[in-house]
C-alpha cells in the first residue's frame, strides 16, 4: 500500500485524499493521461480556489496604478460560446479544451473541500479552457455570483488574493495592474505559488465584476517556462469580451 509524501500515513490505492493531512493523491483513470494530465490540473486549480473561496474573505485593498488597455494580437484565435455570451483569444498554437472542465472541476472543489468544508462550493463554475497540447501551460474561465459582502472592485482582488493564500505555499506576487478591459474595472495579478502535492507554478490572474458576477481568467504555466509565455499571457486576459 502507498504512504502520504507529507506525514507518512500509510493509504489505500484508492485514497484521494490523506485521512490525517490532506494531501491529494492522483488516481488512475479519474485523473487521466499521468504526468500531462497532472499538470494540467495544477495549473488551473488555483483559478477555481479562488473563485470558490473567495466568497468567505472580504478586506480592503490601496487603489493601484491604472493602465490603458491594449489591442488583442491579430494573429490570436478568438473564442466565442455557443450562447454568444463571450469571447477570448488565445495563440493559435493552442487548443480548445472543453471537455476536461467538469473533471477539472470536481476535482478542484474536492482538494478545497478537504481543506475546509462550510464553503458554497456549488456556486463557482468553469466556462472555459484552452491550453498547449500535451503540457501545463493553459487558460481557463471561472464565473461565480457576487456575494453580498463584497461591493467594491479592490474587495474583491483582496478577497480573491486573500482567499488564495489560505490553500497555498509559498506564495509570491511579482506585480498588480489595476487596468480597464472590455470598458470595465479589472485587475491582472502576476503571481507564483506551491500547491501540495502539485507542484510549483507562475499564474497571470485577472478578474473583474461584470453584472452581479464575478469573471477570472488564469493563464498558468511552469516558472521556468514564464518567460515564453508572459507577453501572450498579458494579452490573453486581457482579450475576455462580455457580449451580453
Amino acid at each position: 500500500m502507498p504512504f502520504c509524501p507529507d506525514c507518512g500515513t500509510e493509504v489505500s490505492e484508492d485514497t484521494r485524499f490523506c485521512p490525517e493531512c490532506g494531501h491529494p493523491f492522483m488516481i488512475v483513470g479519474q485523473a487521466g493521461n499521468g504526468k500531462n494530465k497532472k499538470k494540467k490540473i495544477a495549473g488551473i486549480i488555483a483559478a477555481c480556489i479562488v473563485a470558490i473561496i473567495i466568497i468567505a474573505v472580504i478586506a480592503t485593498h490601496p487603489p493601484t496604478s491604472i493602465e490603458p488597455e491594449p489591442a488583442i494580437p491579430a494573429h490570436f484565435t478568438t473564442y466565442t460560446d455557443e450562447l454568444g455570451l463571450f469571447s477570448i483569444s488565445y495563440p493559435p498554437e493552442w487548443e480548445l479544451d472543453l471537455k476536461s472542465m467538469e473533471e477539472i472541476e470536481q476535482f478542484s472543489q474536492e482538494i478545497i473541500s478537504s481543506i475546509t468544508s462550510d464553503i458554497p462550493l456549488e456556486e463557482a463554475h468553469f466556462i472555459f479552457m484552452a491550453g498547449l497540447p500535451g503540457e501545463g501551460t493553459n487558460v481557463n474561465i471561472v464565473v461565480e455570483p457576487l456575494p453580498a459582502m463584497i461591493s467594491t472592485h479592490d474587495q474583491l482582488v483582496t478577497a480573491a488574493i486573500e482567499s488564495l493564500k489560505l490553500v497555498v505555499s509559498d506564495y509570491y506576487e511579482f506585480s498588480r495592474v489595476k487596468t480597464t478591459i472590455d470598458n470595465r474595472t479589472a485587475t491582472i495579478i502576476e503571481s507564483q505559488a506551491n500547491i501540495a502535492g502539485l507542484g510549483t507554478y507562475q499564474y497571470v490572474f485577472m478578474c473583474c465584476i461584470v453584472n452581479k458576477t464575478i469573471w477570472s481568467v488564469t493563464c498558468t504555466t511552469l516558472p521556468d517556462e514564464y518567460n515564453e509565455w508572459e507577453d501572450d499571457f498579458d494579452a490573453i486576459v486581457r482579450s475576455l469580451r462580455i457580449l451580453k
